[in-house]
């Protein structure tokens, strides 16, 4: 059996139209056209990760399997993501998402019954008693305007039946998805039944930071509600609200 190399793989996918293209375009690279497309399918392939919320999680899944393992060989990927779990990508309410491991087993969305300061609360419920893993209602902002300062994450958390355990979490990323820091409050958890409790998670941004992605967690079976949440930049004993990033905080 003949096998072909990379570049002749790229040439016969290609119309004769959009192999000129690549000929120009590394021809004024000063690259070879198998590099050049290579380097054009890697940055198309990352950015489809980073703007999707599912593949992102499942991607980091993939990067610690491959680290704990010292090897991309032999990783075995997740499943295709179905309809089912897209649909579950829709904002529930403005900027807010839920994503996680086991999405399905959850439901997200408004509680105008249960108030904080007169405002409706965000809402993750488990919508069975027994299975494995765990839900978040989340938001993702570049953060880049931010590098060097330290940063405040706090919201009011309210919980009922929480069987393992739920919290605030935030992680910082950089351009290539790469987590550089990550918080999930697993070691303060939230348990059982609670009142209204402040929680929060303060972040120093390294230079590489990209994006911050956070929002509340509830792992396993309970109902947990959120409301109040903030960002805040810490500067000695000042603290300037954030007001400028690509969220909305409300519900």
């Amino acid at each position: 059996m003949m096998h072909m190399s990379i570049q002749n793989r790229i040439s016969v996918t290609l119309s004769p139209r959009m192999k000129k293209a690549l000929e120009l375009a590394a021809g004024l690279d000063g690259s070879t056209t198998a590099t050049y497309a290579t380097q054009l399918l890697s940055s198309a392939i990352k950015n489809d990760i980073k703007e999707d919320p599912i593949l992102l999680e499942k991607w980091i899944e993939v990067e610690k399997e491959a680290i704990k393992n010292e090897s991309w060989d032999d990783i075995a990927l997740p499943l295709t993501i179905n309809p089912e779990e897209q649909r579950s990508l829709q904002p529930v309410q403005k900027g807010w998402f839920i994503s996680g491991d086991n999405p399905d087993c959850y439901e997200v969305g408004t509680d105008k019954a249960v108030v904080y300061k007169k405002e409706p609360s965000g809402f993750i419920k488990s919508k069975r008693q027994n299975f494995k893993g765990f839900g978040t209602l989340m938001q993702q902002t570049s953060i880049e305007g931010y590098i060097g300062k330290k940063l405040e994450l706090t919201a009011i958390i309210k919980t009922k039946d929480v069987k393992q355990w739920a919290n605030l979490w935030a992680r910082l990323d950089d351009d290539s998805m790469k987590v550089l820091w990550f918080d999930n409050m697993q070691d303060r958890p939230l348990k059982g039944t609670t009142n209204w409790e402040q929680v929060h998670i303060t972040m120093d941004i390294p230079i590489e930071s990209s994006v911050l992605n956070f929002g509340v967690l509830l792992v396993g079976p309970g109902n947990v509600w959120i409301n109040d949440f903030s960002l805040v930049e810490l500067n000695g004993n000042t603290r300037e609200p954030i007001t400028d990033l690509d969220v909305d905080l409300g519900f």
